[in-house]
């Protein structure tokens, strides 16, 4: 491509190149000619970097041909071709594609390949054995290359991170020094925390069919080490609320559904204490034409996005509820002809609420539908995400709000919605997306392309959140996955993936950094568990000895004095102090019969259980002793009351059974009880992988999901959507781990 043609020139050709594809593919649809249309979506960007490198004068006009195209290009492959997937056509050779080092297929399409295999393509034939580039060896045979990191992490192999002894955080971020704390939680819509980190707010389903709203909320401060303690309430929407925001200035917690948003006070009361039902402050009308995402904007306003618009109301001019007890805020009642809930159900708050007291429309976007709303501070430009699902178009602008709505800048690259957007105050210039499309892409906010790309998942699962964070100035990416079911952890300066985080097979919803505990909050789902409460999906568990509660308590002690449960060495150093892991040759040195001495040393007998799957110690109360004898029964008692803190008259006596965890054991599902096919098939065919039987008997695992149970140190299943915390220190409790589910949990 020459640089002395115009850009416009080269994209006008391109516009023909697509126009005689689309026609080639017309007449032959069955050939098809992938790589042909990759390459005009990849020249597209190409032109546009082009032009920016020479500083043309075209440049924004360049940027917008070039979004026609893309947009034209990308409705007629998911349109006409049927696309699914498409790969990332926005990197080059100088802003990269950073990948996984050891992708893995997952255990969920091998059980789906067998299954047509056995049923469709040759029925009743014996399942045949895995190819080697479908085994994925167990988490005994990856690299451990540092001893305090937590047995829920899967590392790479050979890989540099540019973390250091003189960049503490970072270090113990990069080698997953950390511990896990779990809480209960009904199911996840979106999550937010206030920007000083006092706060974490929750919107979630609950109720009859998950049709109720529930607005659950943390108060950072007040959590301890070892626990996560919630509030929850109903928040008196029509509907489940898709949308939370949080203002750390005025405390207040903004939720919203269809209609309207409602929001919510966390200031301390008359005795200096957070109300556990938080108190009703305001109620807006989003006139039903402003139902997408919201952002709080500076000087005490809120903005919703609706079509080629955003409404924006003035918090202090609201009206407040406690102002007139009992009385109904806006005109007339709330229309509850599109509500989920129970006919006039008594918990539905009937205020219409005020309407905006302004709208700005997008100027130059009349078409534009943000899923994605982000306030990026240091601009204060509002940076919207398009849904491209619904309207077709696959943009990422800023919007300036406060001069007419114009738009001020376009981001190119995206091939499906952009799920969330977010930035770090590490480094003002840049912001990251998460995209439907399975990538996570850093901008840099004066640049209309990535500066770097990274796939978090090979296949096309949809990256639902992203962290973007500098612990010790180290730029680093957290990105959540719902079919992996875990959180991958990006060292950005070393462009790597470092580890994978695991979600105990649940799909994260949202994530959130807390930056003075150095915490990463993550909201996961079990998309096991229907609507009813009923789980299904699940078969015998298969753990090996290693992989057992037992075994982790073992090996988080023998961490704690000095000694090495599995075979660990000390990587090497550079010159700036930077650790480099050895490679698994160098790290699994030894087999078996070390594993076993070390995880069945000093390791108790089992009790007899009680009804109900309790220890006779746990029945009888006496909590000391039923830790010593058998911890994990433990952990998952009585929906966790202890660490999970209900409204008694908003939520409890409605959902009565309606939790699931009465359920009886024949809603999991089919259990597999054929582990001599297991064997001979490859999936547990690891030498090291003795399974612990009478361990397995009371543990149920799902059938198909991407982890099998030797893919992590430790087999956890969560059983339940949860509230995850990830806690970062120099010298985490390795033994602080959640109990996985057992048969007894249904």
């Amino acid at each position: 491509m020459s640089f002395q043609e115009p850009w416009l020139s080269h994209l006008d050709g391109l516009a023909h190149q697509f126009e005689q594809h689309q026609a080639e593919q017309a007449e032959d649809p069955e050939n098809r000619a992938d790589q042909a249309f990759y390459k005009i979506l990849r020249d597209a960007c190409d032109v546009v970097r082009d032009a920016e490198k020479d500083a043309s004068p075209d440049l924004p006009e360049v940027i917008e041909k070039a979004q026609v195209l893309l947009n034209k290009a990308l409705q007629w492959a998911y349109g006409e071709m049927y696309y699914s997937f498409l790969p990332c056509f926005s990197d080059s050779k100088e802003y990269p594609l950073v990948k996984d080092t050891a992708p893995s297929c997952g255990v969920d399409i091998i059980e789906a390949f067998m299954e047509f295999y056995t049923k469709y393509l040759y029925p009743g034939a014996a399942r045949p054995p895995l190819p080697p580039f479908a085994r994925t060896a167990s988490w005994l045979r990856s690299p451990h290359p540092y001893p305090w990191s937590t047995r829920l992490a899967r590392f790479r192999e050979g890989l540099t991170s540019y973390a250091s002894d003189a960049t503490p955080l970072a270090q113990w971020v990069h080698e997953a020094r950390a511990e896990l704390t779990t809480a209960s939680t009904r199911s996840p819509y979106s999550m937010s925390m206030s920007s000083g980190g006092s706060i974490l707010a929750i919107s979630a389903a609950t109720g009859y069919k998950e049709r109720d709203p529930s607005l659950r909320y943390y108060l950072i401060d007040e959590q301890s080490n070892d626990s996560v303690e919630a509030h929850s309430f109903d928040p008196g929407l029509s509907n489940v609320a898709r949308y939370i925001a949080t203002d750390e200035e005025s405390k207040l917690v903004f939720i919203a559904d269809d209609d309207r948003i409602k929001s919510f006070s966390y200031a301390p009361g008359a005795e200096g204490k957070v109300p556990r039902k938080l108190p009703n402050v305001h109620t807006m009308n989003s006139l039903r034409d402003f139902d997408g995402p919201m952002a709080v904007l500076p000087n005490g306003r809120v903005a919703r996005a609706g079509k080629g618009q955003a409404a924006i109301w003035s918090i202090s001019d609201l009206e407040k509820h406690q102002d007139n007890p009992g009385k109904l805020i806006g005109e007339g009642k709330l229309n509850t002809d599109n509500s989920w809930r129970e006919a006039n159900d008594p918990k539905i708050e009937m205020s219409s609420g005020n309407k905006p007291h302004c709208i700005v429309a997008f100027a130059d976007e009349p078409m534009l539908q943000p899923m994605a709303l982000y306030l990026h501070a240091p601009t204060g430009h509002l940076l919207c995400g398009e849904r491209g699902s619904s309207s077709e178009m696959y943009a990422c602008v800023a919007i300036d709000i406060e001069h007419g709505g114009r738009r001020v800048a376009r981001y190119l690259g995206h091939a499906q919605d952009v799920d969330k957007i977010t930035s770090s105050p590490g480094d003002p210039r840049l912001f990251v997306t998460a995209g439907s499309d399975g990538y996570a892409r850093i901008f840099d906010v004066r640049r209309p392309l990535p500066v770097l790309t990274f796939q978090t998942d090979n296949g096309g699962d949809p990256c639902p959140d992203v962290v973007f964070v500098h612990p010790d100035g180290i730029p680093t990416l957290f990105t959540g996955a719902e079919r992996k079911e875990q959180i991958n952890v990006w060292d950005i300066r070393g462009r790597n993936m470092l580890y994978e985080l695991s979600t105990g097979n649940n799909a994260v919803v949202s994530m959130a950094w807390d930056p003075k505990r150095s915490s990463l909050f993550v909201a996961t789902e079990n998309r096991r568990v229907n609507r009813m409460g009923e789980r299904h999906g699940y078969r015998k568990a298969r753990v090996p000895r290693w992989g057992t509660w037992h075994a982790a308590q073992e090996a988080a002690k023998a961490v704690k004095e000095g000694r090495m449960p599995i075979p660990h060495t000390q990587p090497p150093r550079d010159e700036n102090g930077s650790a480099t892991p050895k490679s698994e040759a160098q790290v699994v040195t030894e087999k078996s019969e070390q594993i076993k001495d070390a995880t069945s040393e000093s390791r108790p007998e089992k009790p007899e259980l009680a009804a109900g799957g309790h220890s006779p110690a746990a029945v009888s109360g006496d909590k000391s002793d039923a830790e010593t004898h058998h911890p994990e029964q433990l952990a998952e008692d009585d929906d966790q009351e202890m660490t999970d803190v209900e409204d008694d008259e908003d939520e409890d006596d409605e959902m009565e059974g309606d939790d699931g965890f009465d359920v009886d054991l024949d809603y999991i599902g089919e259990v597999d009880e054929d582990e001599d096919e297991d064997e001979e098939c490859g999936r547990y065919d690891d030498d090291d992988d003795e399974i612990d039987e009478e361990y397995s008997s009371s543990k149920r695992w799902p059938a198909r999901c991407f982890h099998k149970e030797n893919y992590f140190g430790y087999a956890y299943d969560a059983g339940q959507h949860q509230l995850m915390r990830w806690t970062f220190k120099e010298q985490p409790d390795l033994a602080a781990l959640p109990a996985s589910a057992w048969a007894g949990f249904w």
